[in-house]
């Protein structure tokens, strides 16, 4: 359908399209105003190199590189289910992440908790932050890596307090609105389409009508009349010779005198 006879359609049906942009603006103030609130904490953890490594009087910032395979191994234990099941058992519906710093080419770990509240945001946050320590050790536990040689974790920079989260009832808003628009466009062409064929059949039958168009009669009722008249004329000429006046028609029966 070109683009053309859409427009066409949709200002014709103007009505539908202004009714069907009002339902979409009260859909959408309706989910601004009743979607679930959710609140947002970030924390960032660095991994610091070994004691061992840096020595007594090392600069551990000068060792932070080559650990990036450190971090991608933690991350997916934090992220993997028992110690997910572990870690969320007491808070819910609520969620976290952890995903290494995209801005930066160190070792840093961010954990992102989404909750429905700041009180609970912040807890798992906590909760979140004590695990990632006791998930490091046992990896190098399971290595058998002393002490003096084992990574640790270094908290570099952590929220105060949970943010409300407006990315994902934005989201909602702009998919309903778009969504409203596309079906409100839809529905006026296809109403358009229905209206002017109901007018089209309306107008040909009128056409017809005024036209003085008169069915042709039914060929079986016509043959039945040529049989009759055929009959009467055979029924006349036969009175006629016997002397009796018929008027047209087949004499009826008086039955036996």
């Amino acid at each position: 359908m070109q683009i053309r006879t859409v427009m066409a359609s949709i200002a014709r049906r103007w009505y539908a399209v202004v009714a069907g942009l009002l339902v979409t603006g009260l859909l959408c103030v309706a989910i601004q105003m009743n979607a679930p609130d959710k609140f947002k904490a970030q924390a960032s953890l660095v991994l610091m190199p070994s004691s061992q490594s840096i020595g007594a009087a090392g600069n551990p910032y000068l060792y932070l590189g080559g650990m990036s395979e450190a971090l991608d191994i933690l991350i997916r234990k934090l992220t993997s289910q028992p110690v997910k099941e572990r870690v969320l058992a007491n808070f819910g519906s609520a969620t976290y992440t952890a995903e290494p710093d995209r801005g930066t080419n160190g070792a840093i770990l961010v954990i992102t908790a989404n909750a429905s509240s700041p009180e609970q945001t912040m807890a798992l946050l906590k909760a979140v932050m004590d695990e990632t320590p006791r998930s490091l050790n046992e990896m190098q536990e399971a290595l058998n890596v002393a002490v003096p040689a084992r990574i640790t974790t270094m908290n570099l920079l952590v929220d105060r307090q949970a943010a409300p989260e407006v990315k994902a009832r934005t989201q909602l808003v702009l998919v309903a609105a778009a969504g409203g628009l596309v079906l409100t466009l839809v529905i006026s062409v296809l109403l358009d389409g229905l209206l002017r064929t109901r007018k089209r059949r309306k107008d040909d039958a009128r056409r017809l009508q005024g036209s003085g168009d008169v069915p042709a009669p039914d060929q079986s009722s016509v043959a039945v009349e040529h049989v009759l008249r055929a009959g009467n004329k055979h029924v006349s000429k036969s009175h006629e010779e016997t002397g009796t006046k018929v008027d047209g028609v087949l004499p009826l029966s008086s039955g036996p005198s």
